[in-house]
């Protein structure tokens, strides 16, 4: 029973060591997240803002709206001067019926005094008169053609320029409608209801908690053998001497050395060109923005 006991403790010493020997790790990072500060696009007074500290929305979701009633009243004085303009507008067919009715009268007439004509029943001059009151008449109807033609196209031109106006009021009110940018959780909030906005001023800060990025910088010799695409595996730091293993995928690989950032605590380890790798890392609700972790990459 002795020898039972001796032996598996010595065979679970063995495995420890083997496990320590293992996961010795290649490189350490701090988790990050996409993070957007999200303002009010414009001026004015906060009247809904359905966020709160800790909510998961959707992207593309309103959450909010400033204040559109100055906008919705020259909204509706440019749809009234649309609508004045576009009566002015006269018909083109009735403001030239009397010159046409005229011409055809005038033609008619021409055709009978050309029959008498032939017929040795009218004279020339009576036939000349006619057909001066005929080309008088098609040269008005063609004078009144032009100048109806050009008021009616500066009146549609006058009316369309109003109703980019009320497309102008209509984009201003889109955007007093606040959208949630990506999906993710608020982080902070930064401004209350019925406070003013402005295109400057943050209303809220929101995270992407459910992707966290691992970043982490290896010597140009190690990075030979890693590509885009490849598992890791992650060791997050969740204190008090708590370690979670995440399974974890390289998102991006630096094309350019640098030298290690000064939060590396060595002087001679800052001096060092390594290369910036960053892992993604699907979140189970434990990973924290700031969360310290190791790596162990497969290919190294």
């Amino acid at each position: 029973m002795k020898n039972t006991i001796l032996g598996l403790v010595i065979l679970a010493c063995l495995g420890v060591g083997c496990k320590d020997k293992m996961e010795e790790r290649d490189a350490s990072g701090m988790f990050e997240t996409r993070e957007v500060i999200v303002s009010s696009e414009m001026s004015g007074r906060v009247e809904r803002l359905e966020v709160m500290e800790g909510d998961y929305i959707e992207a593309g979701k309103v959450v909010g709206l400033i204040d559109t009633m100055q906008l919705h009243w020259l909204k509706v004085q440019a749809q009234q001067a649309v609508k004045a303009v576009d009566e002015r507008i006269p018909n083109l067919d009735k403001v030239l019926e009397v010159y046409r009715l005229k011409v055809e009268k005038g033609e008619k007439e021409l055709k009978r005094v050309e029959r008498l004509l032939e017929g040795k029943a009218a004279t020339r001059k009576q036939y000349d008169d006619v057909k001066a009151m005929v080309d008088e008449g098609r040269s008005a109807l063609v004078g009144q053609t032009h100048q109806a033609e050009v008021m009616i196209a500066g009146a549609k031109a006058e009316s369309a320029t109003i109703a980019l106006k009320v497309d102008q009021v209509n984009d201003q009110i889109r955007r007093c409608m606040i959208v949630n940018p990506i999906e993710g959780t608020v982080l902070a909030k930064y401004t209350e209801e019925k406070e003013l906005a402005a295109p400057v001023k943050a209303l809220y800060k929101i995270g992407d908690l459910k992707n966290m990025t691992l970043q982490v910088y290896l010597e140009g010799g190690r990075i030979g053998g890693l590509k885009v695409g490849d598992p890791v595996r992650v060791f997050a730091k969740l204190g008090g001497g708590e370690e979670r293993e995440y399974r974890g995928k390289i998102s991006w690989i630096a094309s350019e050395a640098e030298f290690v950032p000064k939060t590396v605590q060595t002087q001679d380890e800052r001096d060092n060109l390594v290369y910036a790798v960053k892992i993604h890392v699907e979140n189970d609700g434990f990973l924290r923005v700031g969360m310290y972790a190791d790596v162990k990459f497969n290919t190294l």
